[in-house]
């Protein structure tokens, strides 16, 4: 029974999510060196991300069972688990790590009790993820500006630096969404479900995603060095409009690695 719990939470798909907000925990750390509170920070973080795939996957079981590749990661929609016993180990796992994060700090609960409200509403009633531009907007708030405010607020405020990575970082979720969606289009459209791509199409899905994962690059590269090296940028995407998804993941990993090492070293 545990292990169907455990791989309801799907962890492993979540542990960039968890890397947003551990990012700006370590990003803070400098400032508030308490050990014991970035233990409870980073355990409230893997549960929040826990429950968020996990109450999704509660809800997605019409779409899941009609997407081979998603059907094995859902223990709800494979029979392996109840949907009542999914839901209210999903709420157990994130009343605990509402606990947590009460005894981090004020700002840290209520940005948790922030994307923990927003996660739910993006899977269950009355479910964002089926709704047009709310979908993408949503995720990119609950998974990925906020997560990442979570724990930059770990030193109790958030630095222009940290602003434009939480700008970056919500803008690259939109783009992480458009692309989850475009896995999941036929299923989806066989689900009758109204997602933006279907609304406006795969190739205009394609080409938004592209112009995002720009925009969020050129947000961590602005505070990093200068406009020259947006300018960079801009040019390379114009002469190769084909760009892998693969590509645009290594990019933001290296300028986020940079923002992170800046922070550890002190330059």
């Amino acid at each position: 029974m545990l292990r169907v719990i455990i791989k309801n939470t799907r962890i492993i798909d979540g542990r960039s999510f968890i890397g947003m907000g551990l990012l700006g925990m370590v990003i803070s750390f400098k400032n508030n060196p308490e050990v014991f509170e970035a233990l409870l920070l980073a355990i409230s973080l893997i549960l929040y991300v826990g429950y968020a795939f996990a109450i999704n996957n509660c809800f997605d079981i019409d779409t899941d069972l009609l997407n081979p590749r998603k059907k094995h990661k859902n223990p709800v929609a494979s029979g392996e688990l109840s949907f009542k016993g999914a839901l209210l180990t999903s709420l157990a796992i994130i009343l605990l790590g509402g606990i947590l994060a009460y005894f981090i700090s004020k700002s840290a609960f209520v940005t948790y009790i922030t994307m923990s409200f927003l996660a739910t509403i993006y899977s269950a009633p009355p479910r964002l993820k089926s709704i047009p531009i709310a979908d993408v907007l949503s995720h990119g708030l609950f998974f990925g500006a906020l997560p990442f405010i979570y724990g930059g607020y770990f030193d109790g405020m958030l630095s222009e630096t940290e602003i434009f990575i939480a700008l970056s970082l919500f803008v690259y979720s939109v783009a992480m969404e458009l692309r989850n969606h475009l896995e999941d289009y036929e299923s989806d459209q066989k689900a009758n479900l109204k997602t933006t791509p279907i609304i406006i199409g795969k190739s205009t899905s394609e080409a938004l995603i592209n112009i995002l994962s720009l925009l969020s690059l050129a947000l961590l590269l602005n505070p990093l060095y200068s406009p020259f090296g947006i300018v960079g940028i801009l040019g390379v995407a114009t002469w190769n409009k084909k760009i892998s998804y693969r590509i645009w993941d290594g990019a933001m990993v290296l300028f986020l690695f940079v923002h992170a090492l800046k922070a550890i070293i002190g330059v």
